[in-house]
């Protein structure tokens, strides 16, 4: 009875053997293979997508067998360029003299495939190299490009992996023989963790390594297997960073980017593209029109998916901000437009520079022309017979003067300005700014007297690292500005501390003060709050803008604050 259960588990044991050498088998020659071959046509299929890029891009002036060898070199395959009416014309295991006794490949299935579709694969055997190739072939602009890689490499992993199975199998069938319930214990858990192993990694789990234990035949499988999971996992790991650095590069762009699915939604943006168009939702799924509010943006993007040509578009946001939105489509494989990538520009400080620009040729021009004109009508007036009247000829002389005084005047203001706006770097010393500001009071002192104007000082002293020619300019200017907007008989009252890290300086002047809607253009080349007066004065419109640069030249920053009948006050903060 003993015996008869030992056979029967014995006969069991080696049924159980055979189906698994039978399963195992059939997964090497049929699964295993057919999932290696995939595998080897989808990379084929990927690189031949990025060789025939790198044909039409830097192939240009070199024959396509030196392209083909290049390329075979660099993707250690082989590198096949055929013309539509199948000569070949380069082949990276071929030399010249061989490819022109090659036969014509416009019979080769992936040729025709690749003709009709695009992209044509085979599986077969290569009579110009004697070898069974796996060939991918992807049609060009006038020549069919195929890659192949020989399936020898695979074979010999199937064959050894066989016959390493078979091996194991006999050697289980005679210890099973002789050991019948060790054997089903040492075969049936090593196999069992190999399978559960192998559906982790069909599952996509390609961290998990399968145990290395029993035999050394199912050991070996383990190894392939392993070996084969290791690789997957690098080149998913190598697509993963590349999305990943993709992503990093798109976001880190300071222009807003924005791509459209072939429905015209929004399919993916990058961080900069909320901070261009001043929103804070949600944007994937919405269609541009739905975000921005203008028909031209969404017309524009119709007609590029339309497989019109790039366009370009300027908009303004309701905020006020200027953007060139650039709209260019994104072709597939088959020169299918199905994809549009939107990316904004942000124009505003650019428009405004140009106005800027514009506004300052037209006020020198302007400045410029009003004293000279004046100069040439006196000028003539005298050269016509004035110069007999001795009293309107002074009174004409003087008027020359005073504008030639003006001119001069102007001209020094801009050449400050320029020099100021140049950027170069301030020379700070160590000043003590309450003597500048005595000095500047001192050498005023007949004007204020003439005009009535008592000046408070209450500013402490303190020595400050700043320019002292850039800081004297700017406080100069200010009582200028104190004294000539000033009422008679008004006040100048000067006060100055140290706060927080910076030394702050107001001038309070009791004039008539500034409108709020004058505030914000006060600083700005050439503006008058009242344009008359500074005239007359001999203002030339440049003093503000010298305080300001003169000032942020230094790292400080300059602020006024101001109501009309109630007098101005500019603040000065300089860095200590």
């Amino acid at each position: 009875m003993t015996f008869r259960l030992h056979s029967r588990l014995v006969l069991w044991n080696l049924v159980v053997i055979g189906l698994m050498a039978t399963t195992l088998g059939y997964l090497l020659s049929y699964s295993i293979r057919e999932d290696i071959d995939r595998q080897i046509e989808e990379q084929l299929r990927s690189q031949s997508a990025l060789a025939v890029a790198y044909v039409e891009s830097g192939g240009k002036g070199r024959s396509f067998d030196e392209v083909a060898d290049e390329l075979g070199k660099l993707l250690n395959v082989r590198v096949t360029v055929i013309a539509y009416d199948g000569r070949v014309l380069g082949d990276s295991s071929l030399n010249v003299a061989e490819i022109s006794m090659v036969e014509n490949h416009s019979a080769r299935p992936e040729v025709r495939e690749a003709m009709q579709r695009g992209t044509g694969v085979a599986i077969r055997y290569s009579a110009s190299v004697r070898m069974e190739f796996i060939y991918v072939a992807r049609r060009a602009n006038d020549y069919v490009l195929r890659l192949a890689t020989p399936l020898s490499a695979v074979d010999a992993l199937v064959s050894e992996l066989m016959v390493r199975l078979a091996f194991a199998v006999l050697i289980a069938a005679g210890m099973t023989l002789i050991f019948g319930y060790l054997i089903r214990g040492l075969i049936s858990s090593p196999l069992h963790k190999m399978a559960v192993a192998a559906r982790k990694l069909a599952a996509g789990d390609l961290q998990h390594r399968l145990p290395i234990s029993g035999e050394e035949e199912i050991a070996a499988l383990g190894n392939s297997l392993n070996t084969m999971a290791e690789n997957l996992s690098a080149r998913m790991q190598e697509l993963s960073e590349g999305k990943q650095r993709l992503e990093l590069i798109v976001g880190a762009m300071s222009e807003g980017v924005m791509v459209l699915d072939s429905a015209g939604r929004i399919a993916l943006t990058n961080r900069s593209v909320r901070d261009v168009l001043e929103t804070d939702r949600d944007l994937v799924g919405k269609t541009p029109l739905e975000v921005l509010r203008r028909p031209e943006i969404d017309n524009v993007v119709r007609n590029v998916l339309a497989g019109g040509p790039a366009e370009m578009v300027e908009l303004m946001t309701s905020s006020g901000r200027i953007l060139q939105a650039n709209v260019a489509p994104v072709a597939n494989a088959w020169r299918v437009v199905d994809a549009v990538v939107i990316v904004f520009h942000d124009l505003t400080n650019i428009r405004r520079a140009e106005r800027m620009r514009r506004d300052f040729v037209a006020n020198v021009s302007h400045e410029f022309k009003t004293p000279l004109t004046s100069i040439r009508g006196y000028a003539e007036t005298l050269l016509s017979g004035a110069l007999e009247d001795r009293k309107t000829a002074t009174d004409f002389v003087r008027t020359i003067e005073r504008n030639a005084e003006h001119l001069e005047a102007l001209v020094s203001d801009l050449l400050t300005l320029a020099r100021i706006e140049a950027e170069l770097p301030a020379t700070k010393e160590t000043v003590d700014i309450k003597l500048i500001v005595d000095e500047q009071i001192s050498c005023r002192r007949s004007v204020l007297a003439a005009r009535g104007i008592r000046v408070l000082g209450e500013c402490e002293s303190a020595k400050i690292q700043a320019d002292r020619g850039r800081l004297s300019m700017a406080i100069s200017n200010l009582i200028d500005n104190a004294i000539m907007y000033n009422k008679p008989g008004g006040e100048i009252r000067i006060t100055g501390r140290r706060e927080n890290g910076a030394f702050q300086l107001d001038i309070f002047d009791t004039g008539e003060g500034i409108a709020a809607e004058e505030l914000k253009r006060i600083f700005e080349r050439f503006y008058r709050v009242d344009k008359a007066r500074s005239r007359e004065s001999g203002g030339t419109g440049l003093g503000l803008s010298i305080v300001k640069h003169a000032i942020e030249s230094q790292g400080g920053t300059v602020s006024v604050s101001s109501k009309l009948g109630s007098g101005s006050t500019f603040t000065l903060r300089v860095p200590v």
